[in-house]
């Protein structure tokens, strides 16, 4: 596989993530999660951050547009969910929801991860240890991701899915996320 086909992979997954965090964001907001929504809209900011940097890097050291014709939508909302409003909400709907939601945050973290991680083997094989080292970074960033969307689908299955204890929580999640997205603005 060429340098470019590689970093075309991995740029299409990144913008994936994207999408991802974005739905996610949109999702839990529906479902009047205002914490798990700032969280995913933290990951969006910082993806796309990422997504930027590396085609910025790209473009300043291959001299080349990066193709991201890849990318898929993640289809995170169910499409019968665009017929309702928040107050057709219940709780049986809203905990499924919140399992199916974070299970797919886990899921798209792994498959990133194996993605970037495929690529950077390659891009090794292929001698290109420059930007081979900017997805080792990448790789960093989403195993830590991984382990914090872990945490959370750990905890929330020893809670049952208790919606009284993932309301609780919101408000000072909301806040948390809030603080580091200001952090981000302010770069």
């Amino acid at each position: 596989m060429t340098i470019d086909e590689s970093v075309n992979i991995i740029v299409s997954q990144m913008l994936g993530g994207v999408m991802l965090h974005a739905q996610l964001s949109h999702f839990f907001n529906f479902l009047g999660l205002k914490g798990y929504a700032e969280c995913q809209k933290y990951r969006y900011y910082e993806e796309s951050s990422s997504y930027m940097d590396l085609n910025d890097y790209y473009i300043c050291h291959y001299n080349k547009f990066v193709s991201d014709d890849r990318v898929e939508n993640q289809n995170i909302i169910p499409a019968d969910w665009y017929n309702f409003t928040r107050f057709d909400v219940n709780e049986g709907i809203r905990k499924n929801a919140i399992k199916m939601g974070v299970e797919k945050w886990v899921q798209w973290e792994k498959e990133t991860k194996a993605v970037l991680e495929q690529h950077y083997q390659n891009l090794i094989a292929l001698g290109e240890i420059a930007i081979a080292r900017k997805i080792s970074d990448c790789i960093k960033h989403v195993d830590n991701e991984l382990a914090k969307a872990q945490k959370v689908l750990l905890k929330l299955k020893a809670i049952d899915y208790n919606i009284s204890d993932i309301m609780m929580e919101q408000e000072d999640l909301y806040k948390k996320y809030e603080k580091k997205i200001k952090e981000i603005e302010l770069l």
